[in-house]
């Protein structure tokens, strides 16, 4: 039964209420520190499978099997090619490769010497070649004959014969071509034909561009970018990966997670890491799956199961091989996909009525190919599975109990001997042996390839959960990748942004903590404070000031007359202001306040009965910050010199 919502419906249950899941029994105590700190890897170092066509073959390490569309695509990899198929990098290069084609990714955004590059080895067969419009590593590609490196942004196609003849066509930019005696650049539009390592470089010819067969004709659609509603709900990081997403799901935002995507057409019983197959890859046990969307949304970031919505993918930005938690017990193995702080997720389907999703399957059965079809519904074999969903295993005091969770969230490192024995995989589980295979795992990657496992700092067992909310219980666990709950939204929605660029306002605004009506009350008065300032620091000097001024006569126009027209919201701050002016202006002395504001025609004389109402002023200024204006009252003929004493 394929259960099926409506996007307004998806959307109306989309609450913060409904994106609670079930209630989650009480958390272990204590987790092993490789699992709380393990991030994943840098997402650019592994390509994905964006089309494929036909018999392909891929070889990593010791392990040959065929190429899929969820098979991530590595460092050492060797790709051997009888169809066709195009490989996505993570800066949005594509690479596309023909039939009768075999090459090796020697290299994936290496730093060489304070620059990326990407390094592919062709030893026969055809590559087209389209670098991303944010690439800023060389690409390089190196055959029998010589290599071939674009530094800008552009498209070419290499062709290598099993005889050595390396043909080089430029479709736009400029790639450099270098062998054993010569070195040459060719434009765009123009064509090189090698015959050696030894062989001059002078072989070069225009040509049409729109020439072609059919392998030109598909990758220049295969290759083609788009760009639809995931290239802006996904982490920039990822966005690369996300086309197929638009096609097969739909987005919906959560004020829990940000933007979260839902698949469409699911079963009822469907569940993350239910449809495929696990691949026992050097960096652990690695989920591949042929569903469409399958690389982006089981290799980068984390699941959530609500009542009534279902499903849904939250998006993350490091790589994994799969983002799980392991198990077993005495003759099954288990997997669960991890939520968003990083336990397993709990759903309410069926036998498992409110538990953890476990996938579980007999010990024999974890190298099926179609591994769905061995996973057990029995509510018995769930519900027991590792000491059941309940907490009596591995919580509680005392008694000497390993108080630790019984599964690991870490990476499952298996070996190829071991995958093909099922039986021996319990060793891969014990603790020593995990941390040991996975520090080995760690140094032969950054040896070998420059690689890095990303790890975060783990808070103290029992530390409080500074999330508040969180849908589990118990000790605080750091969210995966170190985010806030209100990150996920940042990066698609405005208004989840402001509070990051609030701070970066605040340097700028000179009144940050006070509200726009605040300052602007305060900018009104903020000239006079300044003036009046001028006129009390000192006051010997201040008085200076107004001889030098009362020098010049034209000052004087700007007086007193027209400040006493100008109404203002204060005017107890500025009706004294005037009249001292006027004071002033019969021992000629101009008040440098009117100058600088006001531009208006001489004042006329004052009536003798607005004299008799100074007295009054230094009544009205006791709320104004300066006694100042109290020796303006004084009533003598002397004016400013009577105040200097």
């Amino acid at each position: 039964m394929n259960a099926t919502y409506s996007h307004t419906r998806l959307a109306a249950l989309l609450l913060p209420a409904a994106i609670l899941g079930a209630a989650p029994q009480a958390p272990p105590a204590s987790a092993p520190a490789e699992d709380e700190t393990y991030q994943g890897e840098a997402p650019e170092r592994y390509a994905m499978v964006r089309a494929l066509e036909g018999d392909v073959r891929i070889r990593k390490g010791d392990l040959d099997e065929a190429l899929t569309r969820g098979t991530p695509v590595g460092e050492g990899d060797v790709v051997e090619s009888r169809g066709r198929g195009v490989l996505q990098l993570g800066d949005g290069t594509r690479v596309a490769f023909a039939g009768a084609t075999r090459f090796t990714v020697a290299a994936l955004f290496t730093d060489r010497k304070g620059e990326k590059q990407v390094l592919l080895r062709l030893d026969y067969g055809r590559l087209r070649v389209l670098l991303g419009g944010q690439s800023d590593a060389r690409f390089r590609v190196d055959t029998p004959s010589g290599t071939a490196t674009c530094f800008d942004k552009g498209a070419f196609t290499l062709e290598a014969e099993r005889d050595k003849i390396v043909r080089l066509r430029v479709h736009s930019g400029r790639v450099s071509f270098a062998n054993e005696r010569d070195e040459t650049r060719i434009a765009a539009g123009d064509r090189l034909t090698v015959y050696s390592p030894q062989d001059s470089l002078d072989r070069v010819r225009s040509f049409n561009t729109f020439d072609g067969d059919d392998f030109d004709r598909w990758s220049e659609r295969a290759v083609t970018v788009r760009r639809g509603e995931s290239w802006e709900r996904v982490p920039s990081e990822i966005r690369y990966y996300a086309d197929d997403l638009d096609d097969h799901g739909r987005w919906v935002h959560s004020d829990e997670y940000g933007w979260v995507w839902q698949p469409n057409g699911v079963a009822e019983d469907w569940r993350p890491y239910y449809r495929g197959r696990w691949a026992p890859y050097s960096g652990g046990m690695t989920w591949i799956s042929d569903e469409p969307w399958a690389y982006v949304a089981y290799h980068h970031g984390r699941w959530h199961w609500s009542l009534g919505v279902g499903w849904f993918w939250i998006p993350g930005v490091y790589y994994s091989p799969a983002w799980v938690a392991w198990n077993y017990t005495p003759g099954y193995y288990g997997w669960a996909p991890l939520g968003y702080h990083n336990t397993p997720c709990h759903w309410g389907y069926g036998a498992w009525g409110g538990g953890y999703a476990w996938n579980v399957v007999s010990v024999n059965h974890i190298n099926v190919v179609n591994i769905h079809t061995r996973i057990y519904t029995d509510a018995h074999v769930i519900r027991t599975f590792g000491g059941g969903t309940g907490s009596t295993t591995w919580t509680g005091t005392g008694g000497g109990r390993d108080l630790r969770a019984p599964w690991q969230r870490s990476p499952l490192i298996v070996s190829r001997t071991e995958f093909q024995n099922p039986g021996q995989m319990q060793t891969a589980f014990q603790r020593d042996v995990h941390r040991e295979r996975m520090g080995a795992y760690e140094r032969q990657a950054q040896t070998a390839t420059g690689r890095t496992i990303y790890r975060r700092e783990a808070r103290p067992v029992g530390a409080p959960d500074p999330r508040g909310g969180s849908p589990a219980a118990g000790p605080g666990r750091t969210p995966f990748e170190d985010r806030s709950r209100l990150q996920p939204v940042e990066r698609v929605a405005p208004r989840e942004r402001m509070p990051e660029n609030r701070p970066v306002d605040r340097g700028r605004d000179p009144l940050p903590e006070r509200s726009p009506k605040d300052r602007t009350l305060e900018r009104t008065p903020e000239p006079r404070q300044r003036t009046e300032e001028r006129r009390v620091e000192p006051r010997p000097r201040t008085e200076e000031r107004r001889e030098e001024r009362r020098v010049d006569p034209a000052p004087r126009g700007y007086e007193p007359r027209p400040e006493r027209r100008i109404e203002t919201p204060a005017p107890r701050e500025r009706t004294p202001e005037p009249r001292r002016i006027d004071r002033e202006e019969r021992r000629p002395e101009p008040q440098p306040r009117p100058a600088e504001r006001e531009s208006r025609p001489a004042p006329r004389p004052e009536p003798a009965p607005r004299e008799e109402r100074r007295p009054s002023a230094p009544e009205a200024r006791p709320s104004a910050p300066e006694p100042r204006p109290e020796p303006p009252a004084r009533p003598s003929g002397g004016g400013g010199r009577e105040i200097r004493r």
